[in-house]
């Protein structure tokens, strides 16, 4: 049993270091500052959206 994990693990290290294609520093970081203004901005607009349909409403509806 011992063999067979210590099989696996070896098998695991040599795909991940030969058959895996890992991304250069500059990709990660590159699609890290994509997502994060994506998601700046998605907030931002959700934001404002709900802000105006908010101000909207309470011109529409009659106040309690």
């Amino acid at each position: 049993m011992i063999t067979t994990f210590k099989q696996q693990a070896k098998d695991l290290f040599e795909e991940l270091h030969d058959r895996v294609d890992w991304p250069t520093k500059d990709k990660v970081l590159s699609k890290t500052y994509t997502v994060v203004f994506i998601s700046l901005f998605m907030g931002l607009f959700l934001w404002g959206a709900d802000w105006l349909i908010t101000w909207g409403m309470k011109l529409v509806l009659p106040h309690h």
